[in-house]
């Protein structure tokens, strides 16, 4: 048994938890929307002077909740990148101290592989949510879909990954908000659009498809966003964005921003070699209609980010699974969080990766310990 301490301080969200292995004891959040929403998005000299109002009475929470100490801690794990870095720096800088303090260990987490990893996190007292999700079906695919990232990564075994697919501009998350945003849906915007999608009329407006043509599992949302506010705008002109529209353009853009990534997923699944990340280009695509379906190497898939909350993105990728079962005779299980709350930002990711890395005694030194902004994974 291993008892971790996890801080959080990527972004704009002050969050700290304590693990005991994979369970989850405790996870606080303390959330910095309101400090920002007039900005429209994160301003980070804010964000780091609420860490440092928030953090210490965070992790004291996160403590209490778990009726833990710090003197029964194993190791204390912190978010080193990717992230704001003058967030990271509060987070960093206490790990720092309260290792020191009480001669603890100290993990440094990608920020990214804790989303990635998310959906493996057991909650704490229910033994059958335990035992079905302690197993792990190698290899597997970890989505990864935020307001700062969205990629396709391959997990051969835990800790060693390989990027197939990623944005090459926006992120999903990001596309969504900054649409929102134009909308005056406040900030975050992408829940918002969530809610005002499912009161859509579907198909008033079409999306151009992007990255159809290119013979790779990389991913594109900037073109979204760019039509979404050149309609936005065509449409105020014409004074014809009333509430039912703003509905209907919440659907179609949502299922514009989800029907790209399931396009390129149902490509990952059916590469006849992912390992040597080969496309399957159109004329290959034919041939599935006589039954030539390649069996994927990816036995689970693993979604995870704030984007990964989303009810309708979670049925997309169902619906795609149960496909291509059908097709080719796999059955591929879809694994999310337990809990919505740990497909934002949060400390419990990341102390289950730091769990992980426990095992394998990936510590590091305290005088290396640095913020990496644009860490990847």
């Amino acid at each position: 048994m291993s008892k971790i301490l996890a801080i959080d301080t990527s972004c704009d969200d002050s969050s700290a938890a304590i693990l005991n292995n994979e369970t989850v004891l405790s996870n606080i959040v303390a959330s910095q929307n309101q400090i920002h929403k007039k900005f429209g998005g994160v301003f980070p000299t804010l964000a780091k002077q609420a860490h440092k109002e928030n953090l210490e009475p965070t992790i004291l929470m996160a403590l209490q909740k778990s009726k833990s100490t710090f003197e029964e801690l194993d190791a204390i794990a912190v978010t080193t990148g990717p992230g704001l870095a003058p967030a990271l720096e509060i987070g960093i800088g206490f790990a720092k101290e309260l290792a020191e303090k009480y001669q603890k260990k100290i993990i440094a987490i990608n920020h990214i592989e804790a989303h990635a990893l998310s959906p493996l996190a057991l909650n704490n007292g229910k033994k059958s949510h335990k035992e079905k999700t302690a197993k792990k079906n190698f290899p597997a695919l970890a989505i990864v879909i935020s307001g700062g990232h969205s990629e396709f990564i391959l997990v051969n075994e835990i800790g060693k990954y390989k990027k197939i697919g990623k944005t090459i501009d926006d992120a999903a998350g990001e596309c969504l908000d900054k649409v929102g945003r134009l909308l005056n849906l406040g900030y975050p915007a992408g829940s918002i659009i969530e809610q005002f999608a499912k009161k859509g009329h579907e198909g008033k407006f079409v999306f151009p498809k992007a990255m159809t043509d290119q013979k790779n599992f990389n991913l594109s949302f900037s073109g979204l966003k760019t039509y979404a506010r050149n309609l936005i705008a065509d449409l105020e002109k014409q004074k014809k964005l009333d509430k039912q529209t703003i509905f209907d353009l919440a659907l179609d853009l949502q299922n514009a921003v989800f029907d790209q990534i399931i396009y390129k997923l149902e490509r990952i699944l059916l590469s006849p070699n992912l390992i040597k990340d080969e496309y399957p280009d159109r004329d290959f695509l034919k041939h599935l209609k006589k039954g030539n379906v390649p069996i994927t190497e990816i036995n689970e898939i693993w979604l995870g980010g704030g984007v990964a909350a989303n009810i309708t993105l979670r049925k997309k990728i169902r619906s795609l699974l149960k496909k291509y079962q059908k097709q080719s005779g796999k059955k591929i299980e879809l694994k999310v969080p337990y809990s919505k709350k740990l497909c934002g930002d949060n400390a419990a990711m990341i102390g289950l990766t730091a769990y992980f890395k426990y095992q394998r005694k990936e510590f590091a030194q305290k005088n290396e310990l640095d913020r990496k902004p644009n860490l990847e994974i």
